[in-house]
């Protein structure tokens, strides 16, 4: 049995992030020989959309899940001692009591215990490769220094790029000592190729998050004919990214009663108290619902039973795009510029697409999105579920690990 030790700031039961990404591939690999062993940061005292259903298919897996604990050198989740919601307190005051410090995110506390706790992971076990997830770049910071010390190959795995700009001299160090760079999607692998002239197109390798098509394949969850059900899913919801969205709808439910009485706006995520002030401010309250920690069941019911998805350009959470492809309804696709409707993931072609950078264009696709329900109209997707599926992206991620192992 070969052994691969994953870096992640984020891991399940906290859903945000590169979080079901990480163990999508950790169970998966369970399938072609690989132990997976899991580093990350107990998250049980900060307030993040949480899904305590996943405990159980962790023990299931036999993932071996290691969590540095704030307060203690070093503590271990175990499959048989997962955290449960009820273990959860102070979660709020505590956030409150590191911003205060200084440490709005206890990056620095995590990077130090981390390293200690992953020698001590490594001297008792052998491992071949050590995957690090990208952001923070905590995380290759991490995974660089047991490579070095332990003389481990490292994979760098980006799913996103975001919060890394201004540590572009830093990464560059890093990328280069790693012996594998891998992205999400293309956007990622354009983003890097752009900020490091020193890669080459073939040094980052594209490996999907994926689908699960299994979790999606119900046929109970029936739309309600008489709304038009919108729904957005981001772990943060902040305004920023929910502006834009608010402001179209309240537009044409000023001038469409029909439209108003119709709107259901689902919000998946946590949103600040601005959010919730703007919806108020522009009347939408009626229209607007918003859902906290959903179990995975429901979060999917959600989904299927939407119109539309709202696709924008920049997810917090690197699954949500590969959630609607196996929902397979059509998106509202609000993009920063037109020309990046090429990094849609999922079918772009039959997106109706909005320009962030024109509000009009986002008035007149969600008005389109209206007439193609009130008229009773349907978009027939064209997506190729192969390319997305987890059964065939994990064969991929196999063939990567296998170069660094030697019978």
């Amino acid at each position: 049995m070969r052994r691969v030790l994953m870096i992640t700031y984020y891991f399940l039961p906290v859903v945000y992030a590169q979080s079901i990404r990480v163990f999508n591939f950790a169970r998966s690999l369970t399938n072609y020989n690989w132990s997976t062993s899991i580093l990350t940061l107990n998250h049980n005292f900060f307030p993040y959309l949480k899904d305590f259903t996943f405990s159980e298919k962790i023990k299931e897996s036999g993932i071996k899940v290691y969590a540095v604990n704030l307060f203690k050198p070093f503590s271990k989740i175990s499959t048989l001692n997962f955290p449960n919601t009820y273990k959860e307190f102070l979660s709020g005051a505590s956030a409150l009591i590191l911003k205060f410090f200084g440490l709005p995110e206890p990056e620095q506390i995590w990077k130090a215990r981390a390293i200690k706790f992953g020698e001590k992971i490594l001297r008792e076990d052998n491992f071949n490769v050590i995957i690090a997830f990208a952001p923070p770049l905590s995380n290759i910071q991490i995974g660089a220094h047991l490579s070095k010390k332990f003389k481990i190959p490292l994979i760098i795995d980006y799913s996103f790029t975001t919060n890394l700009e201004k540590h572009q001299s830093k990464e560059k160090k890093l990328l280069r000592n790693g012996s594998l760079i891998i992205a999400d999607n293309r956007k990622i692998k354009d983003k890097l190729l752009q900020n490091h002239l020193f890669l080459d197109y073939n040094s980052v390798k594209i490996i999907p998050t994926g689908v699960n098509f299994s979790e999606f394949n119900s046929n109970e969850y029936d739309v309600k004919a008489e709304n038009l059900v919108l729904t957005l899913a981001l772990g943060k919801i902040t305004v920023k990214k929910i502006k834009p969205i608010l402001i179209a709808l309240h537009q044409i439910s000023r001038r469409d009663e029909f439209f108003k009485k119709s709107l259901i706006l689902n919000l998946i995520g946590i949103p600040t108290r601005d959010v919730v002030n703007l919806i108020l401010k522009l009347q939408l309250k009626e229209n607007v619902k918003i859902f906290l920690n959903l179990q995975r069941e429901a979060y999917i019911k959600l989904l299927r039973s939407s119109n539309f998805l709202i696709y924008i350009d920049e997810f917090d959470t690197v699954n949500i795009p590969y959630d609607y492809i196996g929902a397979r309804k059509p998106y509202v696709a609000i993009i920063n510029g037109q020309n990046n409707h090429r990094y849609i993931i999922g079918d772009y072609k039959n997106s109706l697409i909005a320009d962030l950078n024109d509000p009009n264009s986002i008035v007149s696709a969600f008005e389109k999105a209206f007439d193609i329900f009130k008229n009773h109209k349907k978009i027939s997707l064209v997506i190729n579920e192969e390319n997305y599926d987890i059964n065939n992206i994990i064969i991929s991620l196999v063939r990567e690990l296998e170069n660094f192992t030697y019978d």
